[in-house]
């Protein structure tokens, strides 16, 4: 008798588990998970169950199997003060019919607090039926846009061959973003790793991404971003650059538009840059209403040949090494109108692929120069260059650097 109860509590404890009130399982909402049907009006069922629960911590469960799904929001705010856990464990396939989606997205996480989107699982948006007509009147959609959220993170999930960027965080703070693989093919157009714009307190850690196109691309309005332990390439590298969208088409970089707000406070350091056209770069347009993109740094990055190994205007380059297949190692290109200023070369030792001397372009800008070889920086950006020194090891820290760094003014790479 008294193993009969103990099996009974043990049955009933694992009924209740398997039953747990707190958790909105898609397949229960009628999901087929088989790759064809269209399981999208089971996941938002699922989805207005989950965020109208009230029940504190609450998961969205996606379990292992292969779903089809057309464009969808998961929309809030939620009841309750969460977290709210989006738990992709299987294969979410796009339906790759770009006229489905009229947002410029195929899912949208929006005005959610403390939201987790995790699982292991893998967010395929079959770009390689559309790459075909992407072009510059014709943007594809995102694969995942996090917009008007706080205190989110999104970690743990491979996305593949998105139709445009990958993922967009916007209009969002503290948000962080770990662990994630993103893979597109080298010639794919336009399928940004990561890209961020009017948005506060963000962190992209510890994340691989090889696409066509830029591994992280940063907007305006974003203010204090750190960016590390990040592995790019192939692509286009790292880089601070501004896309508006005007009729669904990019046009230039910051300072294209009014209206437009200063980017400053950003930290990209201890990566690896293989393969891609740039290694660090920030782009700009002239000419440019009065803007500022100002407290930037770029810290022990590793490349491996990049055709131009730094390209930029403005800002702050420490302890960057690697190989080049170019033959300009150095490339600071600004405006006559607006040189740059607070421009700093500390410890640069980068290295021709093959035995050909590398050259370096200096416009406009005077840079402060510490351990870089003089053969390196050459007449064209300024005497004073030194031997490259040892650096010191960079251990991870808080966001906001420890010490002020020099304020910028705008300045344009033409």
């Amino acid at each position: 008798m008294a193993m009969l109860r103990l099996f009974l509590v043990v049955a009933g404890f694992i009924a209740c588990a398997a039953q747990d009130p707190s958790v909105f399982d898609v397949m229960k909402f009628g999901a087929k998970a088989d790759g064809t049907h269209d399981d999208s009006t089971a996941f938002i069922q699922a989805w207005k169950a989950a965020c109208g629960a009230g029940t504190g911590p609450v998961t969205l469960l996606i379990p292992p199997g292969t779903y089809m799904l057309e464009e969808l929001v998961f929309m809030g705010p939620c009841k309750g003060e969460g977290p709210f856990t989006i738990e992709i464990q299987g294969t979410l396939m796009a339906n790759d019919d770009p006229s489905t989606y009229t947002h410029g997205a195929w899912i949208m996480v929006e005005h959610i607090n403390n939201v987790v989107i995790t699982g292991g699982g893998t967010i395929n948006g079959k770009g390689s039926n559309v790459w075909q007509y992407a072009d510059g009147s014709n943007m594809m959609p995102v694969s995942l846009i996090i917009q008007g959220v706080g205190f989110g993170k999104l970690n743990n999930l491979t996305f593949v061959d998105s139709m445009g960027f990958h993922t967009k965080v916007t209009n969002s703070h503290d948000v962080e973003v770990t662990g994630l693989s993103i893979k597109a093919p080298e010639d794919s157009p336009n399928t940004d790793g990561v890209h961020l714009s009017k948005s506060t307190n963000i962190k992209i850690t510890n994340t691989i991404i090889e696409t066509g196109d830029d591994c992280v691309s940063i907007g305006h309005g974003v203010v204090d971003l750190l960016v590390e332990g990040v592995a790019c390439g192939p692509g286009h590298g790292l880089r601070h650059a501004l896309y508006f969208y005007v009729l669904a088409k990019p046009v230039g970089s910051l300072g294209k538009r009014d209206h437009e707000m200063d980017l400053k406070g950003i930290i990209i350091r201890n990566c690896t840059i293989s393969g891609t056209t740039n290694g660090a770069r920030i782009k700009t347009f002239a000419p440019s209403p009065p803007l500022s993109a100002s407290n930037i740094t770029f810290e022990n990055i590793n490349m491996t040949n990049k055709e131009s190994s730094v390209k930029l205007s403005d800002i702050h380059f420490i302890n960057i090494s690697g190989t080049t297949i170019s033959p300009q190692a150095i490339h600071l290109d600004c405006s006559g109108d607006n040189p740059c200023d607070g421009v700093e070369l500390t410890n640069i030792d980068i290295k021709a692929s093959s035995n050909k001397p590398l050259t370096s372009l200096c416009s406009h800008v005077t840079p402060t120069i510490k351990g870089v070889l003089e053969s390196l920086v050459g007449a064209n950006c300024g005497a004073g260059a030194t031997t490259p020194t040892t650096p010191a090891p960079v251990t991870p820290a808080a966001l906001a650097p420890a010490a002020p760094i020099t304020q910028v003014a705008p300045t344009l790479t033409q």
